[in-house]
């Protein structure tokens, strides 16, 4: 009787392990290739239905393991209908997961020229794409600098390691999913704003000699302080021009971005004469040269113009604050004039 009872558990143990081992191999990603694939779960599709289509969509390798699976973890009338994206190299318990999950909800998001990142952020958290421990503030240059990473972008060689990606934000509008790492946020921003960065603007900027960084920091200047697009090709004439003459630019916008994003001051938008002696590196007043890095995101408008600015007779410009036109001076003595009849 013993050995009738040993061989019978033996025979139930093997079929038991082969019975687990299919199951296992038939949970596996069906293809190995990279790539998404559109799934759509209806309202009121039941568990076997989906399977099969999943099967059909050569997703998942055999549509019964599926169904049992799903049994066993007591998900088989839990999966959401809805539109997915499923990546054609997972498996089927993260598919299962996923549906059990329910479907990403994505936002659409625009991002104005000129906004810094701290209020991109703050947006992005708003709107829930961003959770409130995940900072875009926490990534800085070197994370996008290392040649063997995927998240390599060669328009970061030679920037400061530790500086942000304020300037890189390429305005526009997103579609972002909720719920985003900061990482995955960035990449997207960043990818555009490669891809919007046209030839022609490379051709202009390797003939300027001048790098990314550099581009974008006046840029972000010129997005800053001019308003008016017509007015923005003298103005970033003048800025250049100043920089070539050894003349501190003088630019108010470096020192709003300084009161309000350096040090979080309260009501960081009104300027005295003490903050022209602020000791900083955005310092446009005390420091000769661009400031330390850009104070916004630029556009293409203020990224172009940057690149192609106008020669002019002017050295000086102040903005109307009742029409925000740019008014240009030749001389230090138009402009004191300029100041007296715009400035009251």
């Amino acid at each position: 009787m013993k050995p009738l009872i040993f061989i019978t558990s033996f025979i139930v143990l093997v079929t038991f392990g082969f019975f687990t081992l299919v199951f296992n191999y038939q949970l596996k990603p069906a293809a190995a290739t990279s790539g998404e694939v559109s799934f759509v779960i209806g309202k009121g599709s039941g568990f076997q239905q989906i399977a099969e289509n999943l099967q059909s969509a050569n997703l998942i390798r055999s549509a019964a393991s599926f169904k049992l699976y799903l049994l066993l973890k007591g998900w088989a009338d839990k999966l959401k209908p809805g539109s997915y994206k499923i990546p054609s190299s997972l498996d089927a318990r993260s598919i299962a997961r996923i549906f059990y999950d329910g479907p990403v909800k994505e936002v659409s998001i625009t991002i104005p020229e000129g906004w810094t990142l701290s209020t991109i952020e703050d947006k992005l958290r708003d709107a829930s794409v961003l959770s409130a421990s995940d900072n875009l503030s926490s990534l800085k240059i070197e994370d996008f600098q290392d040649k063997n990473s995927e998240n390599y972008f060669e328009m970061f060689n030679g920037a400061p390691k530790e500086a942000s990606l304020e300037g890189f934000l390429f305005p526009d509008t997103y579609r972002f999913n909720q719920n985003s790492n900061a990482l995955e946020v960035i990449k997207k921003f960043l990818n555009n704003f490669q891809n919007k960065f046209s030839a022609e603007l490379k051709t202009q900027m390797a003939k300027a000699e001048l790098s990314y960084y550099e581009t974008v920091t006046m840029a972000s200047l010129i997005e800053a302080e001019i308003p008016h697009e017509a007015d923005r090709p003298i103005a970033a004439g003048i800025l250049w021009k100043r920089l070539d003459n050894f003349m501190p630019l003088q630019v108010d916008a470096t020192i709003i971005y300084i009161k309000c994003e350096i040090k979080h001051l309260v009501d960081c938008r009104k300027i005295s004469k003490a903050d022209f002696k602020i000791n900083s590196l955005y310092n446009t007043y005390l420091k000769v040269g661009l400031p330390s890095g850009p104070i916004n995101n630029p556009g293409f408008s203020a990224l172009r113009v940057a690149l192609f600015p106008e020669k002019s007779g002017f050295w000086y410009y102040l903005s109307d604050g009742g029409s925000g036109k740019t008014i240009f001076s030749k001389t230090l003595e138009e402009h004191k004039a300029a100041q007296l009849q715009y400035l009251k």
